[in-house]
């Protein structure tokens, strides 16, 4: 339950402002710490709290990658990693890949109705094109540049995902 009230304040910021607060994820890694501590029980509770910690810096570790790209924001990192925090590798895979799925149909929606499918993946092409020759780490997406009009709330569909994975 805290993870869904997690996600679903956090998918309320990105939905109407673009970003998810460090407040809300640190409250979520401290409330995650200490519930998988207290789960694990009396003589495992340090355990508990650093297989949580473990798994959410590997998480950060893993998708900093895409964030150097500016593929992805910050916050979408912090929440994924709260959801491997919270669910553990294997649901926290499926959790995710569901999340990246619904936001790849919702990309690939919302480029339809805009009519702006085929430019974005010349740009796509061309940016990696681009990286491959040069070998420079340049931004993929800039708000000053790309605007909002083509962002999707990856936090959202995260939430999304979870729920998902959790219910079914």
């Amino acid at each position: 339950m805290v993870l869904f009230f997690i996600l679903a304040a956090g998918s309320y910021f990105d939905v109407r402002e673009h970003r998810i607060p460090n407040w809300l994820v640190l409250i979520g890694v401290a409330t995650g710490v200490f519930l998988s501590g207290w789960e694990a029980g009396n003589q495992a509770v340090l355990w508990g709290a650093m297989f949580f910690l473990s798994r959410f810096f590997a998480v950060t570790a893993l998708f900093f990658l895409l964030f150097l790209f500016r593929m992805i924001g910050a916050g979408d990192i912090k929440i994924t990693a709260l959801i491997f925090g919270y669910l553990g590798y294997g649901n926290g895979f499926a959790a995710v890949a569901g999340g990246f799925i619904i936001g790849a149909f919702w990309s690939l929606i919302l480029m339809t109705v805009k009519g702006c499918t085929f430019q974005r993946f010349s740009y796509f092409l061309t940016y990696v094109r681009s990286l491959i020759q040069t070998k420079n780490i340049t931004a993929y997406y800039s708000s000053a540049r790309d605007g909002y009009d083509a962002v999707i709330p990856l936090g959202f569909c995260m939430f999304l995902g979870t729920i998902l994975t959790v219910v079914f």
